[in-house]
């Protein structure tokens, strides 16, 4: 049969053929609609699942968690790529799904928002270039685009904008604000299952104990912000739904309030409170005026419902307490607002870089925070956060932003909307406002579950304006050709910068096993490798520096020990590169030094001081060593005085009866005495710290044996009264003593005096059968048999107590940084238990302002090494070129 033949035939296919081939095209329709709409789904369902993880926050930075949301998001990324590539296809097959259809075209966001995502991209890559630690912003900045491109994607999928009723996804505005509300109730039930209540957080107002859930979302902050932004959109979905699905949405939303109080934080709390308000008077202005006062009873009601609920919130109720408003996480903010106002002094345009607080604070924390904000990774205020990091040209920017959102919702609310979508309106606005107030008492845009949940008000925000306003234009052939090749080059940025610190990631965590292991030369060349990965980060190196230390602690002197000693060393060293404004790596360098190599050790010791002008941990100690060890004893007995000044204790020292110390100690006291002198003359004898300051005052002068002046019992505590008497009238000090316990004020340091001076009337409470073997326990009863006060006081001699340090997953975002601690002691530093026991010198307030200026005087005038917020924002260097020193 020839080709005619073949023309002219009935080509009609067989009802057989016609059924195989409706299968096979039912079958690569939903093949390739799976191949397609999983890009766009799976990746947030990822991220979702992510974002239920226990502490998901910390496993943001930790092995392997890691990888998934990383998955997650370069799946989110394909998606977008998929979508801008259809453009580019001149025989795409038109049943191809939405995103690689060339006919379906690919609309930016519209309403201005468009210009502000590209300004904010420019900003924050120039921020990132200019900052003083590039490649921690550039990490950030990795963050920054890939939220932005995530953005894009849903907004071209939410609606489907432009596209044919056959092209449209299932994903409409509907069900995007349903499955926003229905994952915030999955959060709330993890949150509330990992809650683990004590009776102690009820009833304290401490606020490491009171009440406080920081699970799945890894803050409490974190928590209560997330569902402050969720609960008014459960709300308009309770308003908008009818029938049995109301039920369920108003369980829902007792669900995100239940998890929001027992989150604990009171700005998510302060959000609340300001939408309720804003909701009952706009309500309050449309309702008919003879009803009005229904109205406002009904708010009232509500009002002192709501309030008796919060207060029974353990830290609720410490607003409400004497001095609440005052309190420290309160007043730390007030510090954290002068920290970013010095920050913008510094670098008013483009800030220090984002993610790069942690890296820089100390440069720039006031110095009335005293001993407070140590390293903080942020400031507790999202548009000073903005500022800081980014500049005012970043902060203004994301203003512009917020204006143009604004005033697409009150286009929006004009128009005539169907009853659902102003629902849906009001819900946005609500979740915008609350969270907006909360947002002014923390930051939170770096956690994935509470930024993707602001991307989603936003899409819904913009398919509400692709529904009641004039639609944007696409994107044009062009430009989305360009948009493509930019996105596939992101693409192929990312593996440059998150695959080398996913390696550091996992390469701390094997060498952290290797080490646990035994496996010493496996743990340093994971160590090493994660170092090399990511040099810019400094948690390999302060592991491996702790892990070390520890080990040459147990080492006896040997070939083991100077190799252990030398990576410890070389550890030490990277950490504080680093991370050079961080005043623990730098102290914990000059104490490696200390014995070896002074002249190394003291520019280390220096920067500390700067860093932390009144730390507990012996910094000024350490500088006088290294300064006496110089041979420049004038400076020496500077820091000594400043050492007192922080730490009153330091003048009792054992160290003081021995070579070369003692040499100086007479000039070390009676400039000690002559700087107590001048705080007192500078506080109000009714100011808080008077007392002890005159108590410290006197003390010191009865130690050092310089000329006592009469001084008022009233201002001593009961110890301190009978110590001093204790020295020329046994029985005069028992009397004080058993006065103040006859009154049931009663404490473990005058317990124990009154057993010293009078074993028999009040003898030792023995220990607890359960409690460990307590050395200093056992040596403190034996030296009951001393019967002269000051032989008695000098009996027993320990190393001072470690100290902690700790949170540091914040500041350097990476998982194992929650295993830095270190805080060396200075070597061969000694000090009386005795004293330490009976209390005599307590610490100082965290926020003292006039001691902390006084602190500043002295150490600027002596030692020429003034606060940075006192010297442009730099740290100075000693002198050394008088003592024969370098450098390092």
């Amino acid at each position: 049969m020839g080709q005619g033949g073949l023309l002219t035939a009935d080509s009609s296919p067989t009802p057989a053929a016609k059924s195989a081939s409706g299968a096979a095209l039912r079958v690569r329709f939903f093949s390739k609609r799976f191949v397609s709409l999983p890009l766009w789904l799976a990746g947030v369902l990822v991220l979702v699942g992510f974002s239920w993880l226990p502490l998901s926050y910390y496993r943001m930075v930790g092995w392997a968690w890691i990888l998934l949301w990383q998955v997650g998001a370069v799946t989110l990324l394909v998606a977008l790529w998929r979508q801008l590539r259809g453009a580019g296809s001149a025989n795409a097959d038109p049943n191809q799904a939405v995103g690689s259809d060339p006919k379906t075209p690919f609309y930016g966001l519209g309403y201005g928002l468009d210009w502000v995502a590209l300004g904010l991209g420019i900003v924050v890559l120039l921020s990132a270039l200019v900052s003083p630690f590039p490649r921690v912003a550039l990490w950030n900045v990795s963050l920054v685009v890939t939220y932005g491109a995530v953005l894009y994607v849903y907004r071209n999928v939410v609606d489907t904008p432009g596209a044919r009723p056959c092209q449209r996804t299932w994903l409409t505005r509907l069900r995007l604000w349903w499955g926003l509300v229905v994952v915030a109730a999955g959060t709330a039930v993890v949150s509330l299952g990992l809650w683990r209540p004590d009776g102690a957080m009820w009833a304290s107002n401490n606020f490491l104990t009171a009440l406080r859930n920081h699970q799945p979302l890894g803050h409490h902050n974190f928590v209560g912000g997330y569902f402050v932004l969720m609960v008014p959109l459960a709300v308009a979905a309770a308003i908008a739904d009818r029938g049995w699905m109301r039920g369920v949405w108003i369980a829902t939303t007792g669900l995100l309030l239940a998890a929001l109080y027992v989150s604990g934080s009171r700005g998510a709390v302060l959000g609340l409170v300001v939408w309720l308000g804003v909701t009952w008077l706009s309500r309050l202005s449309r309702v008919n005026p003879a009803h009005r006062w229904r109205w406002g009873l009904a708010g009232l009601g509500g009002a002192i419902a709501v309030g008796l609920i919060l207060t029974s919130n353990p830290r609720i109720r410490t607003w409400f307490s004497e001095g609440g408003l005052a309190d420290s996480p309160t007043l730390d903010r007030w510090f954290m607002l002068r920290l970013g106002g010095n920050i913008l002094r510094d670098r008013p345009l483009f800030g220090v870089g984002p993610g790069v607080m942690s890296r820089v604070s100390n440069l720039y924390r006031p110095l009335e925070a005293g001993a407070g904000l140590d390293h903080i990774q942020q400031l507790h205020n999202t548009p000073v956060q903005i500022a800081g990091e980014l500049g005012l040209l970043g902060l203004g920017v994301v203003l512009v932003g917020m204006v143009l959102v604004l005033r697409l919702w009150i286009r929006l609310w004009r128009q005539p909307l169907e009853p659902t979508d102003r629902a849906l309106l009001g819900g946005i606005g609500g979740s915008l406002l609350a969270y907006g107030v909360s947002g002014l008492t923390d930051y939170q845009l770096e956690n994935i579950p509470i930024a993707g949940a602001l991307l989603g008000l936003v899409v819904l925000l913009l398919a509400l304006g692709d529904r009641y306003l004039p639609q944007a234009m696409p994107v044009g052939a062009g430009a989305r050709q360009r948009s493509y090749l930019a996105v596939a080059l992101w693409l192929g940025l990312l593996l440059t910068i998150w695959l080398p610190f996913t390696l550091t990631v996992a390469y701390g965590a094997l060498a952290d096993r290797a080490f646990y292991s035994q496996q010493l030369n496996l743990a340093d060349t994971r160590w090493y490798k994660a170092y090399r990965l990511s040099p810019w980060d400094p948690t390999a190196s302060a592991v491996a520096t702790e892990a070390l230390w520890g080990l040459d602690q147990v080492l006896g002197d040997s070939e083991a020990q100077e190799n252990v000693r030398s990576l410890l060393l070389d550890y030490a060293q990277q950490a504080q590169q680093a991370a050079p404004n961080d005043g623990w790596f730098n102290h914990n360098l000059a104490v490696l030094h200390q014995s070896t190599d002074p002249a190394t050790a003291l520019p280390y010791a220096a920067r500390a001081v700067q860093l932390m002008p009144r730390h507990h941990h012996y910094g000024y100690w350490l500088l006088g060593d290294l300064l006496l060890r110089a041979g420049e004893s004038g400076q020496a007995i500077a820091a000594f005085t400043l050492e007192a000044l922080v730490n009153p204790a330091a003048l009792t020292y054992p160290h003081w009866q021995e070579e070369p110390y003692r040499a100086i100690y007479p000039a070390v006291a009676q400039a000690t005495l002559a700087e107590y002198d001048t705080l007192l003359a500078d506080v109000s004898p009714d100011g808080p710290g008077f007392s002890t300051l005159y108590e410290t005052r006197a003390l010191l002068a009865w130690w050092t044996e310089q000329p006592v002046v009469e001084v008022d019992p009233a201002l001593l505590r009961p110890v301190v009264a009978a110590v001093l008497l204790a020295d020329a009238d046994l029985k005069a000090a028992l009397e004080v003593v058993e006065h103040t316990l006859s009154l049931g004020q009663t404490s473990p340091e005058l317990q124990l005096l009154a057993t010293w001076l009078d074993p028999q009337a009040h003898p030792a409470v023995p220990p607890s059968q359960d409690a460990p073997p307590d050395l200093d326990a056992l040596l403190i009863e034996e030296s009951l048999a001393t019967r002269s006060l000051r032989p008695w006081l000098t009996s027993i001699v320990t190393r001072p107590d470690e100290g902690y340090r700790g949170s540091l997953t914040f500041a350097y975002r990476n998982y194992q940084a929650k295993q830095i601690t270190l805080m060396l002691t200075p070597q061969i530093l000694q000090r009386y238990t005795l004293v330490a026991r009976l209390n005599l010198f307590p610490a100082w307030p965290r926020e003292f302002p006039v001691l902390d200026r006084r602190i500043e005087a002295l150490r600027t005038t002596a030692l020429d090494l003034p606060h940075p917020t006192h010297n442009r924002f730099r740290l100075s260097d000693l002198d050394l070129s008088t003592l024969g020193l370098s450098t390092p």
